[in-house]
């Protein structure tokens, strides 16, 4: 009797227990003194930042496209750099150290597409992560942004080989287009309050790129849009082997169910 009790209990409080897999988390890119530093520097050259929880961690990298034409998409993750108001992408060279600020014209000191379409990879290793929102804490001119995570197909590409691909190309590379947001501003901006949850490993944030796709609000103008990310939030699972994470509601009933046909053999027996 004690061990049925005990078989049963254990996997009631597995099915219960994985009822909270999915755990709230978020993430501050933004220094806590004024001057740029370049993320190698500030990290021992590992690019990654922790979470609020202390335990989960996201690996960044830094891309860009040319505006003109349709050229590759190339890695500058060395231009990756952070200051008071979130992450920037130092197209012009300055922010290696904290000594100053780099403004040289359309290319400017900050996640844009002025003279490149600029985006951060995150990279959640074994964890997949639903984007709930990202906090601009910075923008100039316009700032409208475009959100993608990665769908693999069992044909498609691993999630990092973007390099050489158009921005064009991305959707069939795995890519998809979450969500474009019209000039958001600064502060909160919701990504999954109107859609379905997505969860992936990799996602992207840049400025807004037209050629992959449609997605969210409609962008309306031809601007120059310049942000510096601040944050971003939303939540965490394992990584599920093979199909969907159950529903909480059949994890609920599967576990009452485990009870009830114990306590029925149980009766049976005795």
């Amino acid at each position: 009797m004690k061990n049925i009790n005990l078989k049963i209990g254990l996997c009631a409080l597995l099915a219960v227990t994985s009822l909270a897999a999915n755990a709230s988390v978020s993430w501050n890119f933004k220094t806590s003194s004024n001057g740029d530093y370049r993320v190698s520097s500030s990290t021992a050259g590992t690019y990654q930042f922790t979470a609020n929880d202390s335990a989960t961690v996201t690996r960044l990298s830094a891309w860009a496209a040319p505006v003109s034409g349709s050229g590759p998409i190339n890695n500058v993750t060395g231009l990756l750099a952070h200051n008071q108001f979130g992450l920037v992408i130092d197209q012009d060279g300055y922010g290696a150290d904290g000594s100053g600020y780099g403004n040289s014209g359309s290319d400017n000191h900050a996640i844009d597409n002025g003279g490149n379409y600029e985006m951060v990879m995150f990279d959640f290793g074994a964890k997949e992560f639903s984007l709930e929102a990202f906090d601009i804490g910075w923008y100039s001119n316009d700032s409208d942004v475009t959100v993608m995570a990665y769908q693999a197909t069992p044909t498609s590409p691993s999630a990092e080989s973007i390099g050489g691909v158009s921005l064009a190309g991305l959707p069939a590379n795995g890519w998809s287009v979450i969500s474009h947001h019209s000039n958001p501003g600064t502060g909160n901006e919701s990504v999954n309050s109107n859609l379905n949850s997505v969860y992936s490993s990799y996602w992207i944030i840049g400025a807004y790129m037209s050629a992959v796709g449609s997605g969210g609000q409609s962008i309306g103008d031809n601007s120059w849009d310049a942000i510096k990310l601040a944050a971003i939030s939303g939540s965490t699972r394992s990584t599920p082997p093979t199909g969907d994470v159950p529903e909480p509601g059949t994890l609920l009933l599967t576990a009452l169910g485990l009870v009830f046909i114990a306590r029925k053999k149980f009766v049976v027996k005795s």
